[in-house]
C-alpha cells in the first residue's frame, strides 16, 4: 500500500469515528449539561493552542478567541475576565480545543467545546476539580483553501452553547 493511500485511508478512519462519536456524545451530553448552566452571570473564553502548521496557513487560537467572545457577547453572555473568573462561583469557562492533522493539502480536524466548572464530589465535598458540565463535539476534513470551514463549525458550536445557555437561563419579562 502506498504512503497516500495510508494517509486517505488514515484521514477517513479519523473522519468516520469523529463524525460517529461527535453525534451520539454531543446529542447526549449537550442535553444532560443544559441545567448545569442554571444561575451562570458569565464565562471566561480559553482557547487551547492551535497546530503551528495551520497557523502558518493562517489559523490562529488569537483569531478563534475574537470569534467566540464576539458570539457571546452579541448573545448578550457575559465574557468574565480572569480577575472575575477566579470570583465567580464554579470558575465557569468555555474551553475549545481545534486538533488537526495534515496530510499534503488536507486537514483533518476534531473540534471539541466544553464549558467547564470547579465541582466537588457527592462522597466527599473537599475534592473540587474542574470538569466539563457541557460538551459538544465533532470534526471533519477541508483542504488548505478551505480553512475557513473550521471557523463555521465553531460558530456553529458556540450557538449550541448559546441556546443551552439560554434555555438554562430565560430573561424573565
Amino acid at each position: 500500500m502506498s504512503k497516500t493511500h495510508k494517509s486517505i485511508l488514515l484521514t477517513a478512519m479519523f473522519l468516520i469515528i469523529s463524525l460517529w462519536s461527535s453525534q451520539i456524545h454531543a446529542g447526549n451530553t449537550a442535553q444532560q449539561g443544559v441545567s448545569s448552566l442554571s444561575g451562570l452571570k458569565g464565562v471566561g473564553v480559553v482557547i487551547e493552542d492551535i497546530d503551528p502548521a495551520i497557523e502558518r496557513e493562517g489559523f490562529t487560537a488569537g483569531q478563534i478567541h475574537k470569534d467566540v467572545e464576539e458570539k457571546l457577547r452579541t448573545a448578550g453572555i457575559k465574557i468574565l475576565s480572569e480577575t472575575e473568573l477566579t470570583k465567580s462561583p464554579g470558575m465557569p469557562y468555555l474551553y475549545v480545543n481545534i486538533f488537526t492533522f495534515k496530510d499534503e493539502d488536507i486537514y483533518a480536524y476534531h473540534i471539541t467545546l466544553e464549558l467547564k466548572q470547579m465541582v466537588s464530589l457527592v462522597r466527599k465535598a473537599a475534592v473540587k476539580q474542574s470538569v466539563a458540565t457541557w460538551k459538544i463535539s465533532g470534526g471533519g476534513t477541508v483542504g488548505a483553501q478551505k480553512l475557513p470551514t473550521i471557523r463555521t463549525a465553531v460558530a456553529e458550536y458556540i450557538n449550541a452553547f448559546i441556546k443551552a445557555y439560554r434555555a438554562a437561563n430565560p430573561k424573565t419579562p
